[in-house]
């Protein structure tokens, strides 16, 4: 019956988007208790990942394998990034953030140390299993590596005007290429997905 599988996408697109939905408050809910100085942050980063996973996996199942492993690595240069901001921090240069907000150990740790990590890694399950918000989360990290991770090579102009080293400057393009990368790869095997029916 025609209208049986027009019924079963539209109650599939309704779940999708109440899984997407959850998952973005629950990201959020965790930022206000864990890190409410980023809120404003995690706000730009769950819309900008609505945007990218509209251009991406908005409503095809790619194989997640062709994917996994440059996500994961994309991951793997993100915490080596944190760890370099982790060091600046302790050793006293600035932040990134300084511009926008007054970052202390406990917000960075709890954000970028702890809850970043969790949601990235859960994301590559979530995808693995072919969830949808999986891929969705998976957009809001490649978001933050693609367009907020270059900003610690403009950030340091807006705190005095001249360019001086911010915590994460030296790795924060590895991040970037490689989100990049990933999501040039998960638009690539979107378009595939479409072309073969899947």
């Amino acid at each position: 019956m025609p209208g049986a599988g027009a019924g079963e996408r539209e109650r599939r697109f309704w779940v999708d988007a109440a899984s997407v939905v959850a998952c973005a408050a629950i990201y959020l809910l965790a930022e206000l208790v864990l890190a409410p100085r980023v809120m404003l942050s995690a706000g730009v980063l769950l819309v900008g990942g609505l945007v990218l996973w509209r251009f991406a996996p908005a409503d095809r199942r790619v194989d997640p394998h062709r994917i996994a492993v440059p996500y994961l690595l994309t991951v793997i240069a993100f915490l080596v990034h944190v760890y370099e901001e982790y060091r600046a921090f302790v050793l006293g240069f600035p932040s990134v953030l300084d511009p926008v907000v007054d970052l202390d150990l406990d917000t960075l740790v709890s954000h970028a140390a702890f809850l970043s990590p969790v949601v990235w890694l859960a994301a590559a399950v979530m995808f693995l299993r072919r969830w949808t918000a999986g891929y969705y989360l998976a957009c809001v990290f490649l978001f933050g590596m693609m367009f907020m991770e270059p900003t610690h090579y403009i950030a340091p102009f807006l705190d005095g005007g001249s360019w001086h080293y911010v915590g994460g400057a030296w790795t924060a393009l590895l991040p970037a290429v490689l989100g990049w990368y990933t999501f040039l790869r998960l638009r690539r095997e979107t378009m595939h997905a479409t072309r073969v029916g899947a």
